[in-house]
């Protein structure tokens, strides 16, 4: 049997439409003894939640590997093997194998790999076995040195899918949901079968949680809890944690911990080491959002022995921040944070490290600082909004509510970014009120008006008022019944800049004239056309210029 068909048999397995099931074909591999075959048969055992078999072959398969593809294969294998098991040392990855640091090995190598299916399947398999340790830099890296999705047998077969996904899983957990949902878009089509579809709804709700989409996330969560097929395997369950951790960025925890529970399975003690950190730590969040110490305090004591793990480390001191936070020691938990978000960082698990944040600001809070919380919340979004990760927007803008504060406007957001209040305020800006002006209007204190002024600014990407008034005259035009009074030649080149939303000084700059003259012909424009602020000089411009 050939390499390609030795990987038709078992991807065939993995997706449930073979003749066969994971552990049948992984034993059948291991009888060949040679380095391909045994990373096979790892990789077989490991699916079907045969860990320590899986660690057993992995180790067989580097001893046995005699060529780049299979030492490829190998490394990936034994690797994704040590997800499931704790590390003896927390001080070193070389603990995950007798043969050293297997994956960055593994990843150092990939230029050995070639074209063809088996080479694709192992750089696969590296990249696979770097997220599920939760080492989503190597991760990145085997992405990123693989190129673009296998074609050949690979490309046909809907274990294509699955390959896909984990490539968009790597991007959103490095907060990259922008990124990770473009990717997971590229999939289309590729999932013919039923559990590759349902990998795909699970994918896609973690990507819609964290792009903070409450409704199709609720709507993908119920395609899979209502789904009919239901094995006990690593991608089955994986289907049902996809969607859990989609649900807890939306902040449902009670669906979220119910679906941890089903993809948990006999106990989550089947679970890789960061998916059981992971799901402990939904527990413990839904047992404190329901008031429930005890509860959390017990889930948290199953996560202590995951404490030294390098793959748990982050998490597991999160879950402990989370308890003392809850128990009333906001320095204790603000310190455990800080520890939480260094380990999260120097793995490049940016969600991780984005959660951690959250709860080292709540600490703050706690501790009577709301002002450090803010600034601490404001440097988080401003890094997460970019890349489309809104679910720190949200939780972020939570945190702060009790307090009165709130978070500026997404940049670009413009007016769905704007509260009521700064919606008023942004059309009295426009009309070319001064900040005492739109104060008498508004009843409000000028200092309160500057802060309503630069959430306005943020929210247009705008550095001046001017530009927020030439925008709003782009989204509110209000073309004039009869055209316009005709303008003097200089007047037309005023009136063209102030709807491009240029202020009066960039205006003499741009023309060659003095500030006042700019000032005089704004003033003349304003009684040509029978107007009383550059706003609506600005919507009288363009309604002309679309009607020329």
């Amino acid at each position: 049997m050939t390499r390609t068909d030795q990987l038709r048999e078992l991807l065939d397995a993995a997706l449930d439409i073979g003749d066969r099931s994971l552990a049948e074909v992984s034993e059948a591999l291991a009888r060949d003894e040679d380095g391909w075959s045994l990373a096979l048969a790892s990789f077989a055992a490991f699916m079907s939640l045969h860990h320590d078999r899986a660690v057993e072959l992995g180790e067989d398969a580097l001893s046995a590997a005699s060529d780049p593809t299979a030492l490829a294969a190998a490394r990936g294998a034994r690797g994704l093997a040590s997800a499931a098991r704790r590390t003896a040392s927390p001080d070193s990855w070389a603990a995950s194998s007798s043969r050293g640091d297997v994956l960055a090995d593994a990843v150092a190598e990939l230029g050995a790999l070639g074209p063809g299916d088996p080479d694709d399947f192992a750089r696969y398999l590296i990249a696979e076995a770097a997220l599920a340790c939760a080492r989503l830099g190597l991760a990145e890296q085997a992405v990123t040195g693989s190129g673009p999705l296998p074609t050949g047998f690979l490309g046909g077969h809907p274990y294509l899918a699955v390959i896909g996904v984990m490539r968009a899983r790597v991007l959103a957990f490095r907060g990259r949901i922008a990124d990770g949902t473009a990717e997971l878009a590229s999939l289309e089509g590729a999932a013919t079968v039923p559990l590759a579809e349902l990998l795909v709804s699970g994918t896609e709700t973690l990507m819609r949680g964290n792009a903070a989409e409450r409704a199709p996330v609720r709507a993908l969560a119920d395609r899979l809890e209502f789904a009919q097929q239901r094995r006990v395997d690593h991608v089955s369950n994986g289907c049902f944690l996809l969607a859990a951790f989609g649900l807890l960025a939306i902040g449902d925890l009670r669906r979220a911990a119910r679906m941890a529970l089903v993809g948990g399975a006999d106990g989550l003690a089947q679970l890789t080491i960061i998916d059981r950190a992971l799901v402990l730590e939904l527990l413990v969040a839904a047992a404190l959002a329901d008031d429930d110490l005890d509860a959390a305090v017990a889930w948290g004591d199953l996560a202590d022995p995951l404490a030294d793990s390098m793959i748990a480390g982050s998490t597991v001191a999160r879950i402990v921040a989370r308890i003392e936070l809850a128990c009333g020691d906001a320095e204790a938990a603000f310190a455990t944070a800080e520890r939480a978000i260094a380990l999260a960082r120097a793995e490049g698990r940016t969600v991780e490290a984005a959660e951690a944040e959250i709860v080292a600001a709540r600490a703050h809070l706690r501790g009577a600082r709301a002002g450090d919380a803010a600034v601490r919340l404001e440097r988080l979004v401003s890094q997460s909004d970019p890349a489309g990760h809104l679910a720190v927007r949200r939780s972020a803008a939570r945190e702060l509510r009790p307090t009165g504060r709130r978070l500026r406007p997404a940049a670009g957001s413009e007016w769905s970014g704007l509260s009521a209040r700064e919606r008023d305020l942004a059309l009295l800006l426009a009309e070319g009120l001064s900040n005492r002006q739109i104060g008498v209007e508004l009843h409000l204190s000028e200092h309160t008006v500057r802060a309503h002024v630069s959430r306005v600014l943020a929210a247009f990407g705008a550095a001046s008022r001017f530009a927020v008034a030439a925008r709003l005259a782009d989204l509110f035009p209000d073309p004039p019944k009869e055209p316009p009074a005709a303008l003097t030649p200089r007047q037309d080149s005023v009136a063209l800049a102030v709807m491009h939303g240029l202020s009066n000084a960039e205006i003499a700059r741009d023309l060659g004239l003095s500030v006042k003259t700019v000032e005089r012909h704004i003033t003349d424009i304003m009684s040509r056309w029978q107007l009383s602020s550059r706003a609506q000089i600005a919507r009288v411009a363009r309604a002309a210029r679309q009607a020329e």
